[in-house]
Protein backbone atom coordinates (compact mmCIF):
# COMPACT_ATOMS: atom_id res chain seq x y z
CA UNK A 1 0.00 0.00 0.00
CA UNK A 2 1.40 3.38 -0.99
CA UNK A 3 -0.18 6.80 -1.52
CA UNK A 4 -3.58 5.28 -0.83
CA UNK A 5 -3.33 3.00 -3.86
CA UNK A 6 -3.39 -0.74 -3.36
CA UNK A 7 -1.76 -2.61 -6.23
CA UNK A 8 -2.27 -6.03 -4.68
CA UNK A 9 0.35 -8.56 -3.63
CA UNK A 10 3.18 -8.98 -6.13
CA UNK A 11 6.44 -10.79 -5.40
CA UNK A 12 8.29 -8.78 -8.06
CA UNK A 13 8.83 -6.06 -5.46
CA UNK A 14 10.62 -8.56 -3.23
CA UNK A 15 13.53 -9.03 -5.66
CA UNK A 16 16.59 -6.80 -5.47
CA UNK A 17 19.68 -6.25 -7.60
CA UNK A 18 22.49 -8.41 -6.25
CA UNK A 19 20.17 -11.11 -4.91
CA UNK A 20 21.51 -14.58 -5.63
CA UNK A 21 20.47 -18.21 -5.29
CA UNK A 22 21.76 -21.58 -6.40
CA UNK A 23 20.85 -25.19 -7.05
CA UNK A 24 23.10 -28.27 -6.91
CA UNK A 25 23.01 -31.58 -8.73
CA UNK A 26 25.28 -34.58 -9.20
CA UNK A 27 25.55 -35.80 -12.80
CA UNK A 28 24.86 -39.54 -13.10
CA UNK A 29 25.43 -41.99 -15.93
CA UNK A 30 21.68 -42.58 -16.20
CA UNK A 31 21.19 -38.82 -16.70
CA UNK A 32 23.48 -38.95 -19.74
CA UNK A 33 21.67 -41.96 -21.20
CA UNK A 34 18.27 -40.37 -20.62
CA UNK A 35 19.37 -37.09 -22.19
CA UNK A 36 20.78 -38.91 -25.23
CA UNK A 37 17.48 -40.74 -25.71
CA UNK A 38 15.44 -37.57 -25.21
CA UNK A 39 17.51 -35.33 -27.47
CA UNK A 40 18.59 -37.96 -30.00
CA UNK A 41 22.22 -36.90 -29.50
CA UNK A 42 24.09 -40.20 -29.29
CA UNK A 43 27.46 -38.66 -30.13
CA UNK A 44 30.10 -41.27 -29.20
CA UNK A 45 32.01 -38.64 -27.19
CA UNK A 46 29.11 -38.66 -24.72
CA UNK A 47 27.96 -42.30 -24.69
CA UNK A 48 30.83 -44.54 -25.90
CA UNK A 49 33.48 -45.13 -23.23
CA UNK A 50 35.97 -46.76 -25.62
CA UNK A 51 35.69 -43.94 -28.15
CA UNK A 52 36.03 -41.25 -25.49
CA UNK A 53 39.11 -42.98 -24.05
CA UNK A 54 40.95 -42.34 -27.32
CA UNK A 55 40.25 -38.59 -27.20
CA UNK A 56 42.05 -35.87 -25.28
CA UNK A 57 39.35 -36.12 -22.57
CA UNK A 58 40.03 -39.83 -21.92
CA UNK A 59 36.46 -40.43 -20.72
CA UNK A 60 32.92 -39.54 -21.83
CA UNK A 61 32.02 -35.86 -21.69
CA UNK A 62 28.54 -34.90 -20.48
CA UNK A 63 26.33 -33.20 -23.08
CA UNK A 64 26.70 -29.45 -22.68
CA UNK A 65 22.96 -28.86 -22.70
CA UNK A 66 22.45 -31.54 -20.07
CA UNK A 67 24.28 -29.59 -17.41
CA UNK A 68 23.05 -26.31 -18.90
CA UNK A 69 19.53 -27.55 -18.08
CA UNK A 70 20.39 -26.84 -14.45
CA UNK A 71 19.84 -23.19 -15.36
CA UNK A 72 16.23 -23.97 -16.22
CA UNK A 73 15.72 -25.53 -12.78
CA UNK A 74 17.47 -22.56 -11.18
CA UNK A 75 15.29 -19.99 -12.96
CA UNK A 76 12.06 -21.92 -12.60
CA UNK A 77 12.43 -23.10 -9.00
CA UNK A 78 14.81 -20.72 -7.24
CA UNK A 79 15.44 -17.27 -8.68
CA UNK A 80 13.04 -15.78 -9.54
CA UNK A 81 11.20 -19.11 -9.21
CA UNK A 82 7.58 -19.96 -9.83
CA UNK A 83 6.11 -17.61 -12.42
CA UNK A 84 9.36 -17.16 -14.35
CA UNK A 85 9.23 -17.21 -18.15
CA UNK A 86 12.59 -17.61 -19.90
CA UNK A 87 13.12 -14.98 -22.61
CA UNK A 88 16.76 -15.65 -23.49
CA UNK A 89 19.94 -17.31 -22.23
CA UNK A 90 23.51 -16.91 -23.42
CA UNK A 91 25.90 -19.79 -22.76
CA UNK A 92 29.69 -20.09 -22.87
CA UNK A 93 31.06 -23.53 -22.09
CA UNK A 94 34.49 -23.14 -20.51
CA UNK A 95 35.35 -26.60 -19.15
CA UNK A 96 34.10 -30.15 -19.76
CA UNK A 97 31.78 -31.91 -17.32
CA UNK A 98 32.04 -35.61 -16.48
CA UNK A 99 29.78 -38.22 -14.91
CA UNK A 100 30.08 -37.97 -11.14
CA UNK A 101 30.70 -34.20 -11.08
CA UNK A 102 28.76 -32.24 -8.46
CA UNK A 103 27.60 -29.03 -10.09
CA UNK A 104 26.26 -25.82 -8.63
CA UNK A 105 24.24 -23.45 -10.83
CA UNK A 106 24.02 -19.90 -9.49
CA UNK A 107 22.02 -16.89 -10.63
CA UNK A 108 22.54 -13.27 -9.59
CA UNK A 109 20.07 -10.48 -10.39
CA UNK A 110 21.72 -7.65 -12.32
CA UNK A 111 18.70 -5.56 -13.39
CA UNK A 112 14.93 -5.37 -12.85
CA UNK A 113 12.47 -3.53 -15.09
CA UNK A 114 9.32 -2.97 -13.04
CA UNK A 115 7.31 -1.90 -16.10
CA UNK A 116 8.02 -4.87 -18.35
CA UNK A 117 8.61 -7.24 -15.39
CA UNK A 118 11.86 -8.40 -17.01
CA UNK A 119 14.72 -9.53 -14.79
CA UNK A 120 18.33 -9.83 -16.04
CA UNK A 121 20.56 -12.37 -14.31
CA UNK A 122 24.20 -13.39 -14.45
CA UNK A 123 24.35 -17.20 -14.55
CA UNK A 124 27.21 -19.62 -13.97
CA UNK A 125 27.83 -23.27 -13.20
CA UNK A 126 30.80 -24.51 -11.20
CA UNK A 127 31.96 -28.03 -10.35
CA UNK A 128 32.98 -29.59 -7.03
CA UNK A 129 36.46 -28.07 -7.33
CA UNK A 130 35.08 -24.56 -7.75
CA UNK A 131 36.03 -24.52 -11.43
CA UNK A 132 33.62 -22.61 -13.63
CA UNK A 133 32.28 -24.84 -16.43
CA UNK A 134 29.65 -22.49 -17.86
CA UNK A 135 28.88 -18.77 -17.82
CA UNK A 136 26.12 -16.72 -19.37
CA UNK A 137 23.30 -14.27 -18.88
CA UNK A 138 19.56 -14.85 -18.67
CA UNK A 139 16.56 -12.63 -19.34
CA UNK A 140 13.39 -13.67 -17.57
CA UNK A 141 9.88 -12.24 -17.42
CA UNK A 142 8.35 -12.66 -14.00
CA UNK A 143 4.68 -13.37 -14.59
CA UNK A 144 2.03 -12.01 -12.29
CA UNK A 145 0.45 -14.90 -10.40
CA UNK A 146 -2.20 -13.87 -7.86
CA UNK A 147 -2.31 -15.97 -4.70
CA UNK A 148 -5.35 -18.15 -4.25
CA UNK A 149 -7.59 -16.72 -1.51
CA UNK A 150 -7.65 -18.89 1.57
CA UNK A 151 -10.53 -19.51 3.91
CA UNK A 152 -10.06 -17.25 6.96
CA UNK A 153 -8.75 -19.31 9.83
CA UNK A 154 -11.07 -17.50 12.23
CA UNK A 155 -14.18 -17.89 10.09
CA UNK A 156 -15.33 -21.00 11.91
CA UNK A 157 -17.96 -23.41 10.61
CA UNK A 158 -20.85 -22.09 8.54
CA UNK A 159 -24.02 -21.09 10.29
CA UNK A 160 -26.58 -23.82 9.59
CA UNK A 161 -29.35 -21.26 10.04
CA UNK A 162 -27.48 -18.96 7.65
CA UNK A 163 -28.27 -17.36 4.37
CA UNK A 164 -27.91 -20.48 2.20
CA UNK A 165 -28.65 -23.28 4.65
CA UNK A 166 -30.07 -26.30 2.86
CA UNK A 167 -29.17 -24.99 -0.61
CA UNK A 168 -26.95 -26.68 -3.20
CA UNK A 169 -24.78 -24.68 -5.59
CA UNK A 170 -22.72 -25.49 -8.66
CA UNK A 171 -19.86 -23.13 -9.43
CA UNK A 172 -18.13 -23.63 -12.77
CA UNK A 173 -14.45 -22.82 -13.07
CA UNK A 174 -14.22 -22.98 -9.29
CA UNK A 175 -10.66 -24.21 -8.91
CA UNK A 176 -9.20 -20.72 -9.33
CA UNK A 177 -9.87 -17.00 -9.38
CA UNK A 178 -13.40 -15.67 -8.96
CA UNK A 179 -14.99 -19.12 -8.98
CA UNK A 180 -12.80 -20.22 -6.11
CA UNK A 181 -13.80 -17.30 -3.90
CA UNK A 182 -17.46 -17.76 -4.82
CA UNK A 183 -17.36 -21.42 -3.80
CA UNK A 184 -15.70 -20.54 -0.50
CA UNK A 185 -18.22 -17.86 0.37
CA UNK A 186 -21.32 -19.83 -0.59
CA UNK A 187 -20.07 -22.76 1.48
CA UNK A 188 -19.32 -20.49 4.43
CA UNK A 189 -22.97 -19.38 4.42
CA UNK A 190 -24.32 -22.90 4.50
CA UNK A 191 -24.58 -24.08 0.90
CA UNK A 192 -23.34 -27.46 -0.26
CA UNK A 193 -21.02 -26.53 -3.13
CA UNK A 194 -20.12 -28.55 -6.20
CA UNK A 195 -16.67 -27.39 -7.32
CA UNK A 196 -16.36 -27.77 -11.08
CA UNK A 197 -12.90 -27.96 -12.66
CA UNK A 198 -11.46 -29.06 -15.98
CA UNK A 199 -7.69 -29.49 -15.49
CA UNK A 200 -6.78 -28.26 -12.00
CA UNK A 201 -7.82 -31.29 -9.97
CA UNK A 202 -5.31 -30.70 -7.16
CA UNK A 203 -6.48 -27.09 -6.71
CA UNK A 204 -10.14 -28.17 -6.70
CA UNK A 205 -9.52 -30.88 -4.13
CA UNK A 206 -7.46 -28.53 -1.98
CA UNK A 207 -10.34 -26.05 -2.03
CA UNK A 208 -12.89 -28.71 -1.13
CA UNK A 209 -10.67 -29.95 1.68
CA UNK A 210 -10.39 -26.43 3.10
CA UNK A 211 -14.16 -25.98 3.02
CA UNK A 212 -14.80 -29.31 4.72
CA UNK A 213 -12.14 -28.70 7.37
CA UNK A 214 -13.98 -25.47 8.26
CA UNK A 215 -17.24 -27.37 8.73
CA UNK A 216 -18.71 -26.78 5.28
CA UNK A 217 -19.87 -29.14 2.57
CA UNK A 218 -18.20 -29.43 -0.83
CA UNK A 219 -17.66 -31.94 -3.59
CA UNK A 220 -15.51 -31.76 -6.70
CA UNK A 221 -16.77 -32.61 -10.16
CA UNK A 222 -14.63 -32.64 -13.30
CA UNK A 223 -16.22 -31.53 -16.55
CA UNK A 224 -15.21 -29.54 -19.58
CA UNK A 225 -18.10 -27.06 -19.76
CA UNK A 226 -17.48 -26.85 -23.49
CA UNK A 227 -18.40 -30.50 -23.96
CA UNK A 228 -22.06 -31.60 -24.06
CA UNK A 229 -21.38 -35.14 -22.90
CA UNK A 230 -19.26 -34.08 -19.93
CA UNK A 231 -21.76 -31.40 -18.87
CA UNK A 232 -24.57 -33.96 -19.00
CA UNK A 233 -22.58 -36.39 -16.86
CA UNK A 234 -21.78 -33.65 -14.34
CA UNK A 235 -25.42 -32.64 -13.96
CA UNK A 236 -26.55 -36.26 -13.66
CA UNK A 237 -24.17 -36.67 -10.77
CA UNK A 238 -25.46 -33.49 -9.11
CA UNK A 239 -29.06 -34.60 -9.62
CA UNK A 240 -28.27 -37.93 -7.97
CA UNK A 241 -26.83 -36.00 -5.04
CA UNK A 242 -30.09 -34.21 -4.35
CA UNK A 243 -30.69 -31.44 -6.87
CA UNK A 244 -29.53 -27.88 -7.53
CA UNK A 245 -30.64 -24.48 -6.23
CA UNK A 246 -27.89 -22.11 -7.40
CA UNK A 247 -25.87 -22.11 -10.62
CA UNK A 248 -22.90 -19.76 -10.93
CA UNK A 249 -21.38 -19.65 -14.42
CA UNK A 250 -17.90 -18.44 -13.64
CA UNK A 251 -15.70 -20.44 -16.03
CA UNK A 252 -13.97 -18.26 -18.58
CA UNK A 253 -10.96 -18.08 -20.89
CA UNK A 254 -7.72 -16.19 -20.45
CA UNK A 255 -7.79 -12.79 -22.14
CA UNK A 256 -5.44 -12.36 -25.12
CA UNK A 257 -5.11 -8.84 -26.49
CA UNK A 258 -4.89 -8.53 -30.27
CA UNK A 259 -5.69 -5.77 -32.79
CA UNK A 260 -8.66 -6.29 -35.11
CA UNK A 261 -6.57 -6.54 -38.29
CA UNK A 262 -4.76 -9.58 -36.90
CA UNK A 263 -7.85 -11.41 -35.65
CA UNK A 264 -9.43 -14.35 -37.40
CA UNK A 265 -13.09 -15.25 -37.13
CA UNK A 266 -12.08 -18.61 -35.67
CA UNK A 267 -10.57 -16.74 -32.71
CA UNK A 268 -13.77 -14.77 -32.29
CA UNK A 269 -15.84 -17.94 -32.51
CA UNK A 270 -13.60 -19.68 -29.97
CA UNK A 271 -14.20 -16.85 -27.49
CA UNK A 272 -17.97 -17.04 -28.02
CA UNK A 273 -17.82 -20.78 -27.44
CA UNK A 274 -15.75 -20.43 -24.25
CA UNK A 275 -17.82 -17.60 -22.73
CA UNK A 276 -21.36 -17.91 -24.10
CA UNK A 277 -21.35 -21.55 -25.14
CA UNK A 278 -20.30 -22.81 -21.72
CA UNK A 279 -22.97 -20.79 -19.88
CA UNK A 280 -25.61 -21.79 -22.45
CA UNK A 281 -24.69 -25.45 -22.21
CA UNK A 282 -24.58 -25.70 -18.41
CA UNK A 283 -27.70 -23.58 -17.85
CA UNK A 284 -29.72 -25.55 -20.38
CA UNK A 285 -28.57 -28.84 -18.87
CA UNK A 286 -29.37 -27.64 -15.34
CA UNK A 287 -32.82 -26.33 -16.26
CA UNK A 288 -34.83 -29.37 -15.05
CA UNK A 289 -33.14 -29.16 -11.64
CA UNK A 290 -33.58 -25.40 -11.40
CA UNK A 291 -37.30 -25.68 -12.29
CA UNK A 292 -37.79 -28.08 -9.39
CA UNK A 293 -36.10 -25.76 -6.90
CA UNK A 294 -37.14 -22.37 -8.25
CA UNK A 295 -33.43 -21.80 -8.56
CA UNK A 296 -31.09 -18.96 -9.31
CA UNK A 297 -28.65 -18.49 -12.18
CA UNK A 298 -25.80 -16.00 -11.75
CA UNK A 299 -23.52 -15.29 -14.69
CA UNK A 300 -20.15 -13.61 -14.19
CA UNK A 301 -19.63 -10.93 -16.85
CA UNK A 302 -17.27 -7.94 -17.04
CA UNK A 303 -17.61 -4.18 -17.23
CA UNK A 304 -15.28 -4.43 -20.23
CA UNK A 305 -18.51 -5.16 -22.12
CA UNK A 306 -20.16 -1.93 -20.91
CA UNK A 307 -19.59 1.58 -22.19
CA UNK A 308 -16.13 2.18 -23.63
CA UNK A 309 -14.58 -1.25 -24.09
CA UNK A 310 -11.05 -2.43 -23.42
CA UNK A 311 -8.47 -1.85 -26.15
CA UNK A 312 -7.69 -4.94 -28.29
CA UNK A 313 -10.00 -7.19 -26.25
CA UNK A 314 -12.57 -7.64 -29.03
CA UNK A 315 -13.16 -11.44 -28.78
CA UNK A 316 -13.55 -11.33 -24.99
CA UNK A 317 -15.64 -8.15 -24.92
CA UNK A 318 -17.94 -9.29 -27.73
CA UNK A 319 -18.48 -12.66 -26.05
CA UNK A 320 -19.24 -11.07 -22.67
CA UNK A 321 -21.67 -8.68 -24.40
CA UNK A 322 -23.42 -11.67 -25.91
CA UNK A 323 -23.60 -13.30 -22.48
CA UNK A 324 -25.24 -10.13 -21.16
CA UNK A 325 -27.91 -10.38 -23.87
CA UNK A 326 -28.36 -14.10 -23.25
CA UNK A 327 -28.82 -13.50 -19.52
CA UNK A 328 -31.47 -10.82 -20.02
CA UNK A 329 -33.36 -13.02 -22.46
CA UNK A 330 -33.24 -15.98 -20.08
CA UNK A 331 -34.46 -13.79 -17.21
CA UNK A 332 -37.59 -13.00 -19.22
CA UNK A 333 -38.17 -16.56 -20.41
CA UNK A 334 -37.44 -18.39 -17.16
CA UNK A 335 -39.05 -15.90 -14.78
CA UNK A 336 -42.53 -17.43 -15.12
CA UNK A 337 -40.98 -20.76 -14.12
CA UNK A 338 -39.71 -19.28 -10.86
CA UNK A 339 -36.07 -19.07 -11.93
CA UNK A 340 -34.13 -15.82 -11.56
CA UNK A 341 -31.21 -14.98 -13.86
CA UNK A 342 -28.82 -12.22 -12.83
CA UNK A 343 -25.35 -11.02 -13.66
CA UNK A 344 -22.31 -9.73 -11.81
CA UNK A 345 -19.97 -7.42 -13.73
CA UNK A 346 -16.68 -6.61 -12.03
CA UNK A 347 -14.08 -4.20 -13.30
CA UNK A 348 -10.52 -5.54 -13.61
CA UNK A 349 -10.02 -8.30 -11.03
CA UNK A 350 -6.51 -9.40 -10.15
CA UNK A 351 -6.65 -13.05 -11.27
CA UNK A 352 -4.49 -15.27 -13.47
CA UNK A 353 -6.86 -14.63 -16.41
CA UNK A 354 -5.57 -11.03 -16.64
CA UNK A 355 -2.02 -11.66 -15.43
CA UNK A 356 -0.63 -10.29 -18.70
CA UNK A 357 -2.27 -6.87 -18.30
CA UNK A 358 0.59 -4.32 -17.99
CA UNK A 359 1.13 -2.57 -14.66
CA UNK A 360 0.62 0.80 -16.36
CA UNK A 361 -2.98 -0.20 -17.16
CA UNK A 362 -3.51 -1.43 -13.61
CA UNK A 363 -2.29 1.84 -12.11
CA UNK A 364 -4.44 3.84 -14.51
CA UNK A 365 -7.54 1.91 -13.44
CA UNK A 366 -6.70 2.25 -9.75
CA UNK A 367 -6.20 5.99 -10.15
CA UNK A 368 -9.63 6.55 -11.70
CA UNK A 369 -11.51 4.29 -9.26
CA UNK A 370 -12.99 6.16 -6.26
CA UNK A 371 -12.08 3.34 -3.86
CA UNK A 372 -8.49 3.43 -5.19
CA UNK A 373 -7.88 -0.27 -5.73
CA UNK A 374 -8.67 -3.11 -8.10
CA UNK A 375 -11.53 -5.47 -7.42
CA UNK A 376 -10.69 -8.66 -5.58
CA UNK A 377 -12.20 -12.08 -6.11
CA UNK A 378 -13.80 -11.74 -2.67
CA UNK A 379 -15.54 -8.53 -3.78
CA UNK A 380 -17.12 -10.39 -6.68
CA UNK A 381 -18.03 -13.35 -4.47
CA UNK A 382 -19.90 -11.00 -2.13
CA UNK A 383 -22.05 -9.75 -5.00
CA UNK A 384 -22.78 -13.33 -6.08
CA UNK A 385 -23.76 -14.21 -2.51
CA UNK A 386 -26.26 -11.36 -2.40
CA UNK A 387 -27.95 -12.53 -5.61
CA UNK A 388 -27.95 -16.15 -4.40
CA UNK A 389 -29.88 -15.40 -1.19
CA UNK A 390 -33.61 -15.03 -0.59
CA UNK A 391 -33.03 -11.29 -0.28
CA UNK A 392 -32.77 -11.24 -4.10
CA UNK A 393 -35.89 -13.30 -4.80
CA UNK A 394 -37.55 -10.40 -6.63
CA UNK A 395 -34.44 -9.41 -8.60
CA UNK A 396 -33.97 -10.85 -12.07
CA UNK A 397 -32.39 -9.64 -15.29
CA UNK A 398 -30.20 -7.30 -13.27
CA UNK A 399 -26.49 -6.65 -13.69
CA UNK A 400 -24.74 -5.89 -10.40
CA UNK A 401 -21.61 -3.79 -10.95
CA UNK A 402 -18.57 -4.49 -8.76
CA UNK A 403 -16.28 -1.63 -9.75
CA UNK A 404 -15.45 0.46 -6.70
CA UNK A 405 -17.24 3.33 -8.41
CA UNK A 406 -15.25 3.16 -11.64
CA UNK A 407 -18.51 2.57 -13.53
CA UNK A 408 -21.68 4.33 -12.34
CA UNK A 409 -25.01 3.78 -14.09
Amino acid sequence: MSNGIDTGSDRLSEFAIGATDSICRKIRAEDVRAFADLSGDHNALHVDTEFAARTEFERPVVHGFLHASLLSALIGMKIPGRGALYLSQTIDFSKPVYVGDMLEARGTIEAIDQTTRVIDLKTEITNQDGVCVLTGRARVKYLRSPAQPALPASSGPPDRSGLLAGRTALVTGASRGIGRSVAQLLAKHGAEVWINYRRSESAARELAGGIVSNGGRAQVVRADVGDDVEVEAMLERIAAGGGLDILVNSAGPRIHAMPFNRLSWSEMAASYEAVVGSAFRVTQGALPLLRQSGGKVINVLSTAALGRTAHHWLPYVAAKSALLALSKNLAQELGPQGITVNMVSPSLVDTDLVSNVPDTIRHMMIGRTPLRRLATTQDVAGAVLLLATSYADFITGDNLLVTGGDVMM
